[in-house]
């Protein structure tokens, strides 16, 4: 099993994506739409085409002055909604006709179905589109079954009835309906919803009510014209055991300043707000959440149908998480888009741990009959099922550079041991015909200071690595030193005269080297390591110091390592584990074996 850690995440983002298109598509696949093409050479002259079914959006084109540019050269996508549609909707506003609205509420119905990009069908997903609309808002986009047959829907209010109409500046889809936009902000959206009085409440005295209800166009930070919120029911809050609100902010809130960023109300409520519009999809796709809770995240998980927050795992034990309550969930508002989740759920506060990585232990692994036991075996790990690796790797577990070859767990023989029995053979080299970096997804690591520790078996035709934390990412750091995967353990000063010296572990992790297979002077009870302190092997399995990484979000991250040069031809990388140990603590001690008993520090 894996050592204090979280298990790497078991669905990956690849799979995802997937597995959100098979079932959209597969949703959709009675679908019946017309799919047009057309010899006009604007959006204008379409519409003039069939004055009986899009006269009125062109009287509205007219009213709202935008007649012009829709007829140039561009690339846009126009949802019109047909005649019927903005009948029925000029009643709903108590218009008679579409001279009755005036030239600003044309400008936004314009607006509002009008986005500055070519958007066919295929690039419609379960959830927001690509491209925000010329108003200033998303538009989400879905599948419904009604009798049998599946339509495209956007924002849960329009069906699509024609598709993907090619003109000469863009494409035209067809609705039923008129799409309205969010006219209230996130906060005066919750105020207005009984369901979260608690909410509310709490909100106001934090200060985030007013933070959540600013216009768009008077925020001066860019990043929060879009903020994304995790709603609690009152019903929710009352079954945790908060009979009252005031017994909800007694709970949380100490300073007597909610206000105060000290307060943990005030980190409670922010750590259920991130910036930018997150809808489910976004969740599902992303591993974590960015709150404004300081250097806290929300990590996510995609479980069958379920959208998981906060289920982890964590030195050894699974926590639960919580579920988001879809029926409640992707609610656009003016500046935002807020969910719901069925429980409430808080900062976990945890310890900084050392972290002991075995690299081959993961969910898609173990489930093979070939990892560990008496059946274990070569795996080899292809890319999205190739034979050639050219872009994830168990896109959760690693990413790497294009490469010729596939990469493996491989068990080894007898003359060579390693923790737990197993390890990643990688083939890796400067060529572009192998893997040139690659990308190591780490299990939880609680924010800290942390030496990280390359743990490998010594092979001549191995490289020379550069290690990275997070990598083109928030908060990344290069290690200052470089991991020699072709050394042995003796070029850390010791010989194997001076191995088995008292003195011995001293000098090697003062020169950046440790061992981290159990010797055979280290005992678990009455069990013996298997590695000899200076006999055969002795200096094969190499424990290297890459560097002390700050890592400032509790959170999984990621570890990169990059090649600077090899030699030899089979530039085979044998990497057994990462060990990530706070700075203060003991950095000799565990050791591992091959039957996965671990020693401790006599």
């Amino acid at each position: 099993m894996m050592k204090n850690n979280l298990n790497v995440r078991s669905i990956t983002i690849i799979m995802v994506v997937l597995a959100f298109t098979f079932v959209f598509i597969n949703a959709c696949k009675r679908e019946i739409l017309a799919t047009s093409t057309t010899d006009d050479v604007n959006i204008t002259g379409y519409l003039d085409r069939y004055p009986d079914q899009f006269s009125m959006m062109r009287q509205i084109m007219d009213r709202s002055a935008t007649t012009g540019f829709l007829g140039a050269y561009g690339k846009y996508t126009l949802f019109t909604p047909d005649n019927a549609a903005i009948t029925a909707w000029l009643k709903l506003k108590g218009k008679a006709a579409v001279a009755d609205l005036t030239v600003e509420e044309a400008k936004d119905m314009v607006k509002f179905h009008l986005l500055p990009d070519t958007i066919a069908t295929n690039r419609f997903t379960d959830g927001k589109l690509p491209q925000i609309t010329l108003y200033g808002q998303y538009l989400q986009t879905g599948a419904v079954n009604q009798n049998g047959v599946s339509s495209y829907v956007v924002n849960k209010q329009a069906k699509v009835t024609k598709s993907n109409i090619r003109v000469g500046n863009g494409i035209i889809h067809v609705l039923d309906h008129v799409l309205v936009p969010a006219t209230l902000s996130l906060a005066k959206s919750v105020e207005g919803n009984s369901r979260y009085s608690y909410f509310t409440q709490a909100l106001k005295e934090t200060g985030f009510y007013d933070s959540l209800n600013v216009e768009q166009s008077a925020v001066k930070d860019t990043t929060r014209r879009f903020q994304t919120l995790i709603l609690e029911s009152d019903s929710a809050l009352k079954a945790a055991g908060y009979a009252t609100y005031a017994s909800f902010k007694s709970r949380y809130s100490k300073t007597g300043n909610p206000k105060g960023h000290a307060d943990s109300l005030w980190l409670y409520m922010a750590y259920h707000i991130s910036t930018g519009p997150t809808y489910t999809p976004d969740i599902i796709s992303s591993p974590a959440i960015y709150t404004l809770a300081p250097k806290e995240v929300i990590t996510t998980k995609f479980s069958g149908q379920k959208i998981l927050l906060n289920e982890d795992e964590f030195n050894g034990v699974v926590e639960p998480g919580v579920e988001i309550n879809r029926t409640y969930s992707d609610v656009t508002a003016a500046n935002g888009v807020a969910h719901e989740v069925k429980k409430p759920f808080a900062i976990k506060v945890r310890v900084q741990t050392a972290v002991y990585f075995d690299v081959s232990d993961h969910a898609d692994l173990r489930t093979n009959p070939k990892w560990r036991g008496a059946a274990a075996g070569t795996i080899p790990l292809y890319a999205n099922g190739l034979s050639t690796v050219n872009g994830l790797l168990f896109s959760d577990l690693a990413k790497v550079t294009q490469g010729s070859n596939y990469e493996r767990v491989i068990v080894p023989n007898a003359t060579r041991k390693y923790a737990y029995n197993d390890f990643f053979n990688l083939s890796m080299g400067v060529s572009t015909a192998r893997i040139q970096y690659i990308d190591i997804r780490t299990p939880m690591l609680v924010k800290g200071k942390y030496k990280i520790w390359i743990c490998y078996a010594q092979n001549g035709n191995s490289n020379l690595f550069q290690v990275g934390v997070d990598v083109g990412r928030p908060g990344e750091q290069i290690l200052p030193n470089l991991v020699d995967f072709r050394q042995y353990l003796g070029s850390s000063g010791i010989t194997s005269t001076t191995a088995a010296l008292p003195s011995a572990d001293a000098l090697m992790l003062t020169n950046g080297f440790k061992r981290y297979m159990a010797t055979t002077t280290d005992m678990s009870g009455t069990t013996k390591g298997e590695i000899s302190v200076n006999g055969t092997g002795w200096d094969q399995l190499i424990g290297r110091l890459a560097g002390t990484a700050d890592i400032q979000t509790t959170d999984r991250h990621w570890i990169r390592l990059t090649v600077v040069s090899n030699a030899g031809l089979s530039n085979a990388t044998y990497l057994d584990m990462i060990h990530f140990i706070p700075v203060d603590a003991d950095q000799n001690y565990p050791r591992f074996s091959t039957s996965g008993t671990i020693f401790n520090r006599p």
